[in-house]
């Protein structure tokens, strides 16, 4: 009998914005709530099951309506024995905010450009995640 295999893309829809901090993740996320009139709350932290058979635990933020979400996610974390990156092809990238959902709350580039000019934060990127190959790691 011979063997099928079943291939699903599973995608991502969501806008991801890398910023590098000096800040502290409960600063950085009163920062952003200040300039976006959000309330990124302290959320259980993430565990994420790498392709190495280790979990990653990251610190989240999250802010929730109806028809939008935006995480404030820690890239590096703790596996069992040391400090892992949940993107380990971006270790610069201290954050990442994912902003999902039907419609964003504002314009992506207008998002961009308001973080940088936080103070505490070094760079600001918007992420091409099709182009990540740990994309997987942003489905929680």
């Amino acid at each position: 009998m011979s063997k099928k295999k079943l291939e699903v893309e599973v995608g991502v829809e969501a806008a991801v914005i890398g910023v590098v901090s000096s800040l502290k993740d409960y600063k950085l996320a009163w920062k952003i709530n200040q300039v976006f009139k959000i309330e990124l709350i302290l959320d259980e932290d993430l565990v994420i099951s790498m392709a190495n058979n280790t979990n990653v635990i990251v610190s989240n933020y999250c802010y929730q309506t109806d028809f939008l979400k935006i995480n404030l996610i820690r890239n590096k974390g703790m596996d069992q024995t040391k400090a892992t990156y949940l993107v380990p092809e971006l270790p610069q990238i201290d954050f990442f905010m994912l902003i999902t959902g039907e419609e964003f709350f504002m314009d992506v580039e207008e998002a961009v450009s308001k973080l940088k000019e936080l103070e505490g934060v070094s760079f600001v990127q918007l992420i091409d995640i099709s182009k990540l190959k740990s994309k997987d790691n942003f489905i929680f």
